[in-house]
């Protein structure tokens, strides 16, 4: 099948889709800096320089799909969050707009976790809904990189849209959380000291040993001592960033010291001990392999490349799956599936049955869950207190979107500021033997959704 790329930076996106036996034909890159890395590592897609708010629909060519993740700065908990009032959101739009006017079989949008925040969440509920509109099954899923075979900590989201003529939706892969790859496991072997380069200085591409095991060795500023910056070996590291300044710190470094509560600080005497990671162990740290090579001339570009990237092992896990998806013969649409969910009291339950409706935080915080237009919705709500459990039949139509002061005329006392709502189809319960659930007990409070 073949793809188009935007916003595809170094190409790790694109990377994991190729693995997965997709061919990326074309793809669409406005920063020059990035393409000799994109040309060396992806030598027979054809590369576009142009500005996306410039692409005509006509210039793309004919595939089966889009790839793609817009910039993340305007979406991230740590960035702006200015959302569509910075340009850099606004391009999001631009590939919205190219999706609807080329129609492909599907599309992927990857994005930071920070996206279906509170902050964004009416935002990007708008973004699922004009690709809604324009004919697509459209999905999403959070995903932590460390469940998935990655030696690092990382939130993205992950929308998938299938045309609304296939008939079929993708099953996203279940999290494993047990037998996580650390960092040892990731750069243990890395023997070889890395490069030492400061800001300015030209960096000197060399294949001796590992290609772009080069370091910024420049000071450590104030933010630095903000956090934490280091993990053990027998760790998952913490997120791979954009920025030179900000990278972990490597774990032979000694450890950062707490300053009571205001700080952290190096061990005094020890301050020469301390190194950040070199651009190609956070490459590692990303599941880069190792003969993906990366052009730069400054040391800041190449930590910018690497820690903008999509985990080519993520995006390979999402290629395969919508692969399968792609290739099945029932597309995955004849799923069924129930809510499970608590009641806090019987005066909580009262007014779900009285309204018809039981309403979930939405976004990424702990208790919240996430239910995308277009996803086929759950057939049945399972409410459960202490050893009292209630099963009901949902309506057969998406959650709508509503928010604090909508649910507390209706008597809710939520605690929240965007809710997803699911509307029942009678307040009378249904015979338990319609459905068997797999309980767990880490499950207890928050809603999830499984299939039956």
């Amino acid at each position: 099948m073949k793809l188009v790329s935007f916003f595809s930076g170094c190409g790790g996106l694109d990377l994991g889709f190729e693995q997965a036996g997709f061919d990326v034909i074309w793809a669409n890159e406005f920063d020059p800096s990035i393409h000799n890395t994109y040309h060396h590592n992806h030598p027979k897609t054809v590369l576009c320089g142009k500005d996306i708010r410039q692409i005509d629909v006509s210039e793309i060519p004919d595939c089966d799909g889009f790839i793609g993740g817009p910039p993340c700065q305007s979406w991230s908990t740590g960035g702006s969050m200015r959302g569509l009032d910075d340009s850099r959101g606004k391009v999001f739009l631009d590939y919205i707009r190219l999706i609807k006017g080329k129609q492909p079989k599907f599309f992927v949008i990857e994005n930071v976790a920070g996206i279906v925040s509170d902050h964004h969440f009416v935002t990007f509920h708008g973004f699922l809904s004009t690709l809604s509109k324009a004919g697509y099954r459209v999905q999403y899923s959070i995903f932590n990189t460390t469940h998935f075979g990655i030696a690092q900590e990382r939130l993205r989201v992950m929308v998938v849209g299938i045309r609304n003529d296939l008939n079929c939706s993708i099953m996203f892969p279940a999290p494993n959380e047990r037998g996580k790859v650390t960092i040892k496991d990731a750069i243990g072997d890395m023997v070889l000291q890395p490069r030492p380069y400061l800001k300015g200085e030209k960096v000197v591409l060399t294949r001796e040993g590992l290609a772009n095991n080069d370091y910024f060795a420049g000071p450590f500023d104030k933010y630095y001592f903000e956090r934490n910056r280091r993990r053990n070996w027998d760790e998952v590291s913490y997120t791979i960033v954009a920025s030179a300044n900000v990278t972990p710190l490597h774990p032979n470094s000694p450890e950062m010291i707490r300053d009571n509560g205001k700080g952290w600080h190096f061990i005094e005497g020890k301050e020469n001990k301390y190194r950040r990671l070199s651009v190609r162990e956070c490459a590692r740290l990303q599941s880069f392999p190792d003969d993906f090579v990366f052009y730069y001339d400054e040391i800041r570009d190449g930590y910018k490349m690497v820690g903008n990237a999509v985990p080519p092992k993520l995006a390979y896990i999402i290629a395969k799956a919508m692969r399968e998806t792609l290739e099945s013969d029932d597309g995955n649409c004849q799923r069924k599936s129930v809510l499970v969910a608590y009641y806090k009291n019987e005066d909580h339950l009262t007014l779900v049955l009285r309204n018809g409706l039981y309403y979930v935080r939405t976004g990424f915080r702990k208790g919240s869950m996430q239910m995308p237009l277009g996803e086929k919705q759950p057939r049945y709500l399972l409410l459960h207190h202490g050893k009292s459990k209630h099963l009901y039949e949902l309506k057969d139509k998406e959650p709508s979107v509503r928010t604090a002061k909508d649910l507390q005329r209706l008597g809710f006392r939520p605690n929240g500021d965007v809710y997803l709502c699911f509307e029942l189809e009678s307040s009378l319960e249904v015979q338990f033997d319609v459905v068997q659930i797999e309980e767990t007990s880490q499950r207890n409070f928050a809603p999830y959704i499984v299939d039956i």
